[in-house]
């Protein structure tokens, strides 16, 4: 009982005091409200003026526009002397290949003088056309294109004389015997003394001597 007395509960419940709190959440929430829509109008106000400022902005290079007829000319006109060069040397190419074919040409043309002597053979005992041409170190054709007016079968001793090709008619000279002869045109002594006719080593001053070839021809 004494508890009861001293906390009396209020005969009439204070009514002011959840329209003052009902109040103070309204205001809040508007101020709420009120904060986000500025914060919402800046960000839309600062992009808009950045899209501004990007559209505003001038280029820094400047832009530079090529006629690409003109592109065309200039690179005609640099290449245009190079084509000229090039024609040039080509064209003194062909000129320096065509002199030398015609140089090839001349030369081919050129008749080849071919270095032949000759001499005269008596015909000696025993000894046939074909023989005397063993001798010498030519063919049967060869002495016979020599002697067109010869018969190979009626050649007679000491009479007929035939054109037999040879090295050389060597003079006999002081100092001048057989073996050196030979050696000096490259045949042996035997070869040089039956082209000769010659029996004995042994040559006189003077003496004209028939030099046979190395080789058969």
């Amino acid at each position: 009982m004494e508890f009861e007395d001293r906390n009396p509960k209020p005969e009439h419940p204070n009514s002011t005091t959840p329209t003052a709190v009902l109040a103070i959440l309204i205001v809040l929430v508007c101020v709420l409200l009120y904060v986000g829509w500025q914060m919402m109008s800046d960000e839309s106000n600062s992009s808009s003026e950045l899209a501004a400022e990007e559209m505003v902005v001038p280029k820094t290079t400047d832009s530079v526009v090529v006629d690409e007829d003109d592109m065309k000319d200039q690179k005609t006109e640099v290449s245009s002397p190079e084509v000229a060069k090039t024609e040039e040397k080509t064209s003194e190419t062909v000129v320096s290949d065509a002199k030398v074919e015609e140089k090839k040409e001349e030369k081919i043309s050129e008749p080849v003088a071919i270095k032949s002597e000759t001499g005269k053979y008596t015909v000696k005992s025993g000894e046939t056309f074909f023989g005397i041409a063993n001798k010498f170190n030519v063919s049967a054709s060869t002495m016979k294109k020599l002697n067109p007016g010869v018969d190979p079968e009626g050649i007679k001793v000491g009479v007929t004389k035939l054109t037999v090709p040879v090295q050389a008619v060597h003079t006999v000279g002081p100092g001048d015997i057989l073996r050196v002869v030979a050696s000096k045109y490259g045949i042996s002594v035997e070869q040089l003394m039956a082209a000769n006719g010659k029996t004995k080593n042994f040559s006189e001053r003077g003496e004209k001597l028939l030099i046979p070839k190395k080789e058969k021809e």
